[in-house]
């Protein structure tokens, strides 16, 4: 029998807590739990989204342990036990729980400044050099083929074929305009395969909303949502930090394009963030980091609408279709400016 969310609390807190939908995210169930003490944070794994959570829990534990360790820049939640001392919770249903220190930072769906761009991107550079140095149990992939990008761009072509919920009509523009760049899938993995552009463990969603800002200081100081961190390269987490940072415009707006400062803003707090561990290649290809995270995330949300909106968490009905054009009008943007991004990238590796 599957747990309310305050019977799942009070496994971690004790009877009595009372339970808050929490507003962010679109995979995860998530509660701001009040229990008479420091509020805590509680959320349900989606197992139709992550197929083995037992191993997403037992990842986000190890880099919860060894970030936690690392003295840096940034940090990540603490995970809690239960009260019988177990690091997450499983119901008779199956699912799974955990509940994590809440950090009361700010949250943002996108970035109102270059400095906030800066911050954002430094935050998640100091996550990645500090997970640069975990020498424990070998991380499996959570979600194997994550950022396939090319397999992604199959899926468009097969679901766009089946049109199975008759949604293709109203779409085609965006598809053909999608399947017209799938060059762009095919830049990073010859050079991955020949150890170029090193694998490394990455957070695999590095958006601006995976990080909290101070209250105080206005520091990007907690990194967040741990549950895609797997084997993978930087770049795909610098091109989700373009994508999501370098517009001031909510990911489903129709004017959501680049602006050169922002990005600068986060070509430079990556780079910073990161200190010496990127390799020459992979400073080389951040710019193009930008456009290829961008495409694959316009795929990928208009997959999702052709499926029926199966995936990602929507508050009305379009959104995903909205997301998707909103990415391609970025994915313009950025082609436009690419001899400047380029530019920019080479001064400040060279700073």
């Amino acid at each position: 029998m599957a747990l309310t969310p305050e019977q799942a609390a009070a496994a971690f807190v004790g009877d009595g807590a009372r339970c808050v939908p929490y507003a962010g995210g679109h995979i995860n169930a998530s509660f701001l739990v009040q229990c008479g003490g420091p509020r805590r944070f509680l959320q349900r794994i989606n197992g139709d989204v992550f197929p083995d959570p037992q191993q997403v829990m037992a990842t986000v534990a190890a880099v919860t342990a060894h970030v936690r360790a690392v003295t840096g820049a940034v940090t990540v939640p603490a995970l809690l036990q239960t009260l019988d001392g177990r690091p997450w919770l499983e119901d008779e249903a199956g699912e799974i729980w955990r509940c994590t220190e809440f950090v009361d930072g700010i949250m943002r769906a996108s970035v109102a400044s270059a400095a906030e761009a800066f911050n954002a991107a430094f935050a998640f550079g100091a996550f990645a050099r500090a997970l640069s140095s975990y020498q424990g149990p070998e991380l499996p992939e959570t979600i194997p083929g994550f950022h396939d990008t090319a397999a992604r761009v199959a899926q468009l072509e097969a679901v766009s074929s089946a049109d199975p919920v008759g949604r293709l009509s109203a779409s085609r523009r965006e598809v053909d305009e999608l399947l017209g760049r799938r060059a762009l899938a095919l830049v990073l993995p010859p050079r991955i395969a020949s150890g170029q552009v090193p694998r490394r463990l990455a957070h695999n969603d590095a958006k601006v909303a995976n990080v909290l800002f101070d209250r105080t200081t206005g520091r990007a100081s907690w990194v967040v949502d741990l549950d895609t961190v797997m084997p993978g390269s930087l770049l795909h987490d610098f091109g989700d930090l373009v994508r999501s940072s370098v517009s001031r415009a909510p990911e489903d707006a129709a004017d959501n394009v680049a602006e050169a400062a922002l990005f600068e803003g986060l070509a430079a707090g990556f780079v910073q963030g990161t200190g010496d561990i990127l390799t020459p290649a992979e400073r080389e290809l951040l710019e193009t980091a930008g456009r290829l995270i961008t495409y694959e995330q316009a795929v990928r949300f208009l997959v999702d609408h052709l499926q029926g909106d199966t995936y990602y968490r929507i508050s009305r009905p379009g959104q995903n279709l909205d997301r998707a054009r909103a990415q391609l009008t970025l994915l313009r943007s950025l082609e436009g400016q690419t001899a400047m991004f380029t530019a920019v990238v080479a001064r400040v590796a060279r700073s």
